[in-house]
């Protein structure tokens, strides 16, 4: 099967990720058919399984499988304010849950003790009219 012009220029882009020196995607892109796409300066999907392609898809996927780990997942490096943060903000998540799951049990034994003293509670999941104290000083935490 004759070689077109334009699967020439995709095979050239290849060989430039290959050797990781491309010219239009940056250094240490991962090799997949949109990454050879863009750096032959096509858009990126164009690049698909039809009649014509069948060669280059083959040299793209062992290409891939033959990149270093290192080049296929790119890690930036830990920050450790960013960390920190993180951590913090997990902390904050489960004192969130954890009062969550308190004023849950809470409404859940003050509607028992309505329903037993006659009142009328209303079901979970219905929106009623809640007033809030502005001066209160209940501080959640």
């Amino acid at each position: 099967m004759k070689t077109t012009n334009a699967v020439m220029e995709y095979l050239a882009a290849l060989e430039r990720l290959k050797k990781n020196a491309p010219v239009h995607v940056p250094k240490g892109s991962p090799i997949n058919k949109d990454q050879v796409a863009l750096e032959a300066g096509r858009k990126r999907g164009t690049i698909r399984n039809r009649p014509g392609f069948e060669q280059l898809i083959a040299e793209i996927e062992s290409a891939t499988s033959e990149q270093s780990p290192s080049v296929k997942k790119k890690r930036l490096q830990s920050n450790p304010n960013q960390s920190a943060e993180i951590e913090q903000l997990k902390r904050d998540l489960d004192v969130a849950r954890s009062r969550y799951m308190s004023l849950l049990y809470l409404n859940a034994e003050m509607a028992k003790t309505i329903s037993k003293l006659g009142g009328e509670v209303a079901q979970y999941g219905v929106v009623t009219d809640l007033q809030i104290d502005p001066n209160s000083t209940d501080v959640p935490y």
